[in-house]
């Protein structure tokens, strides 16, 4: 009797445990999204997953930044406001444009240093294809053989250059209208796609929702048994997990 017991357990779908709050562009205390003092808080607060936003410079320097122009959260004289990224060198930014809380745009390396001894899950947002530099980053701290590193894109492009050089890397695709992903292992879909979420674990998939930040948003996700809820209210995310 008890053998069978085991193996009916060992059938059931994952339970709230197994689910993971993710604090969304690393904000946590109210510090700037994507900065390096967020990140710190994030790992100081023992956070169980961070996300940040990745864009490429002209010259291939992956940037923690989230918009496609500089402007959001940026100040200094000489920054060349509202102009992309990646039509910018990073010679042209650093030294020229500073986030509001004073910090210089972050690059990934220095993100990394910060997130150095960290253990949780890093979501790793890219916003475009990914340099040769982005590679090469990720190989010399051995971030691409971390299985806690997970790289994510709305773009099928990025996700597919990605594959060609590392196919053992979990990446995870992002959907904002409709719900893509039948042939991706991982998904991620806006909030609003959430009625979805039962089909797709059906189809043995790892789900996200994001961004969830109401508390009554965070219940369904989590009764909906989303594996990763990413949120700009971690403590909160955190908090009603425990308490389920």
């Amino acid at each position: 009797m008890a053998q069978i017991i085991i193996f009916f357990i060992l059938l059931m779908p994952l339970r709230l445990k197994a689910q993971t709050c993710i604090a969304h562009r690393a904000n946590i205390d109210n510090a700037v999204e994507n900065s390096l003092e967020a990140i710190s808080l994030a790992v100081k607060n023992g956070v169980s997953g961070l996300e940040i936003d990745i864009r490429f410079t002209k010259d291939g320097t992956p940037l923690i930044y989230h918009d496609k122009r500089l402007g959001k959260l940026i100040s200094g004289a000489t920054c060349p406001k509202g102009e992309k990224i990646k039509r910018l060198t990073y010679s042209q930014i650093e030294g020229h444009c500073y986030l509001e809380n004073g910090e210089a745009i972050p690059t990934l390396e220095e993100a990394i240093h910060v997130l150095e001894g960290y253990e949780g899950y890093l979501f790793l947002e890219l916003k475009a294809k990914p340099s040769p530099r982005f590679f090469s980053l990720l190989e010399s701290y051995g971030l691409e053989q971390n299985p806690n590193v997970k790289i994510l894109s709305f773009k099928k492009s990025a996700l597919r250059e990605l594959r060609k050089k590392w196919s053992h890397v979990k990446t995870l695709l992002l959907s904002l209208i409709i719900p893509r992903g039948l042939f991706y292992q991982n998904v991620g879909f806006n909030k609003h796609l959430r009625i979805f979420v039962p089909l797709f674990r059906k189809l043995k998939k790892k789900i996200g929702l994001w961004t969830v930040n109401s508390q009554k948003g965070i219940l369904k996700a989590l009764r909906k048994k989303t594996d990763f809820i990413i949120t700009d209210q971690y403590e909160l995310c955190s908090r009603l997990l425990q308490g389920n």
